[in-house]
C-alpha cells in the first residue's frame, strides 16, 4: 500500500504542533492555546486519526492473513521504540521509559489515558483489535466497524456518568473514546478510495451517521466526566472537536499536501518518541555552555529543535527505510516461510 501524501502531511501538521507545545510554547506564554486549546492533545489525536485510516486498509490488503504485515511493522517500529526507551531511561531517570514521548505522567483527570500516557496504549490496542477481525475474516466488513465505534463510543459514556457519580475515581474515559474515533476513521478511508462506488458510498453513509452521534454524545461525554474541572472540559471537547473536522478536511475537501509537512508527516513516528529526550538533552547543552535567563530559554528551543529533527532523520536513514525494505523483502512471497527459512540456515 502506497503512502497517501495528504496523511502525511496531517502527521507532520501533528508533528509541528508537538515541537511547539514541547520546544516553542513555554517562550511565548500563549494563553489562549495554553487554555482554549491543547496543542498536544490535537497532535495526539491527528496521530490515532491517521492511525485509524490507514492500518485496517493496510492490514486488509494483506494476502497472508496479516503475518506479513505484522513482520513489516515490527521491523519497522520496534528499533526506533527500544533506541527511544533507552534513551527516555538515560536522559529522563523519572519518566516512564517504557512509554518513550511522554516527558512526565500525569494524573491527567480530564484525559486519564490520552493525557497521561499518550498515544502509544491505543495505537497498540487497536492494532490488536484489528488483528483480531482480520484472523476472524471480519475487517471487511464496514457495518461491523461502524458498530464496534459505536460501541466504544457507548462505553465512553458509561464511564464517563460513573465518574461523575465517583469523582474520587480514575476511570479510563478516553480510552474507548479513542478507540471509537479510529474505527471512525477507517470508514473514511473506505468512502474515498475503495474502487467499488457501491462500498465508497456505503461508507460515506456509515460514516455520516456515527458523525452525527458523535455530535450528540460529545459533549455529555465531557461535561458529565469533567464537570469537577469548569475549565479543562471546554477546552478539551474544543480539542477534540477541532481534530475531528480537520481530519474531515484533509480526507475530503482540503488537498494538504505541503512538502514541509509531508516530510515531517515521514519522521513523525520517531520525532514523538525522541521529543522528550532530546529536549532534555538540549537543556544539558545550555547548562554545560553557562547560559542563562531568555538566552538559555531561546538556545534550549533552539538546539532542542535541531536535535529532535535530526535524531528523526537519522533514524529514519539508518533504521526504518532499511528495515522497512527488509520486511518487503522478507515478505513478498505472501507467508512467512521465506523467513523461516532464512532463520534456519
Amino acid at each position: 500500500m502506497e503512502r497517501l501524501a495528504h496523511i502525511d502531511a496531517l502527521r507532520g501538521s501533528a508533528a509541528l504542533l508537538l515541537i511547539f507545545q514541547t520546544l516553542l510554547l513555554p517562550l511565548s506564554g500563549g494563553w489562549a492555546l495554553q487554555h482554549a486549546l491543547d496543542p498536544g492533545l490535537l497532535a495526539v489525536l491527528w496521530f490515532l486519526l491517521c492511525c485509524g485510516f490507514i492500518v485496517p486498509a493496510s492490514l486488509h490488503a494483506s494476502v497472508d492473513g496479516g503475518r506479513g504485515f505484522v513482520v513489516r511493522r515490527l521491523l519497522r517500529l520496534l528499533p526506533v521504540y527500544l533506541l527511544a526507551v533507552l534513551l527516555t531511561a538515560i536522559l529522563l531517570p523519572t519518566a516512564p521509559a517504557w512509554l518513550p514521548g511522554v516527558a512526565a505522567p500525569g494524573s491527567a483527570m480530564a484525559f486519564e489515558v490520552i493525557g497521561a500516557y499518550g498515544a502509544l496504549p491505543p495505537i497498540l490496542l487497536f492494532y490488536g483489535f484489528c488483528l483480531l477481525l482480520q484472523v476472524l475474516g471480519l475487517l471487511h466488513s464496514v457495518s461491523l466497524r461502524t458498530s464496534c465505534a459505536l460501541v466504544l463510543l457507548a462505553m465512553a459514556l458509561l464511564l464517563a456518568l460513573a465518574r461523575q457519580q465517583l469523582l474520587d475515581t480514575e476511570l479510563p474515559v478516553t480510552l474507548p473514546l479513542a478507540l471509537s474515533l479510529m474505527f471512525f476513521a477507517s470508514l473514511r478511508y473506505e468512502a474515498k478510495h475503495e474502487s467499488s462506488s457501491y462500498v465508497r458510498r456505503r461508507a460515506r453513509e456509515y460514516a455520516r451517521y456515527t458523525l452525527r452521534i458523535y455530535l450528540l454524545v460529545l459533549p455529555i461525554i465531557f461535561l458529565a466526566g469533567w464537570s469537577a474541572d469548569a475549565t479543562a472540559w471546554p477546552r478539551d471537547l474544543l480539542t477534540y472537536a477541532l481534530a475531528i473536522v480537520a481530519f474531515l478536511l484533509v480526507t475530503s475537501r482540503l488537498p494538504l499536501r505541503a512538502p514541509p509537512l509531508v516530510w515531517l508527516g515521514s519522521l513523525s513516528y520517531s520525532l514523538y518518541l525522541m521529543l522528550p529526550a532530546m529536549q532534555r538533552l538540549s537543556e544539558l547543552l545550555t547548562q554545560a555552555l553557562g547560559l542563562t535567563g531568555p538566552a538559555a530559554s531561546l538556545a534550549g528551543a533552539v538546539f532542542g529543535l535541531l536535535l529532535a529533527l535530526g535524531s528523526a532523520q537519522l533514524c529514519r536513514q539508518l533504521l526504518d527505510l532499511p528495515l522497512a525494505h527488509a520486511g518487503r523483502r522478507l515478505t513478498r512471497q505472501g507467508d512467512l516461510m521465506p523467513l523461516a527459512r532464512l532463520h534456519s540456515r
